[in-house]
């Protein structure tokens, strides 16, 4: 007799719409500063010297983390009070995105030191 093993997929427990605001968020963020690189390099070259003087952007990027919080915030608001069984799961999933969102703005930060 062939024994099972049964796989559970993290995706089971948590919702799409929950994958995505926990994901896509730091995604655009990502997009955003690959954008702001590649365009300082097409029109600096890789000298970073004056990359922390580009005015608005990294502003741009805090307000977007502060409405990624909002977001998550009311993601887990709703979770919670409608007491869903996966609740660990999600929190785990938003608690991820905000890692990653973060970390692409300590990224940002470390490029604009080294400026």
């Amino acid at each position: 007799m062939a024994r099972t093993h049964h796989f559970h997929p993290e995706l089971r427990h948590a919702t799409v719409p929950t994958y995505l605001v926990s994901y896509g968020f730091p995604l655009l963020l990502s997009l955003y500063e690959i954008f702001r690189l590649v365009d300082w390099v097409s029109r600096r070259g890789f000298s970073l010297y004056g990359f922390n003087q580009m005015g608005y952007d990294f502003t741009i990027m805090l307000a977007f983390f502060a409405l990624q919080i909002i977001t998550q915030s009311i993601f887990l608001i709703s979770t919670v009070a409608g007491s869903r069984p996966d609740v660990g799961h999600r929190v785990a999933n938003l608690g991820m995105g905000l890692l990653c969102s973060a970390a692409v703005l300590m990224f940002d930060l470390l490029l604009q030191a080294r400026a």
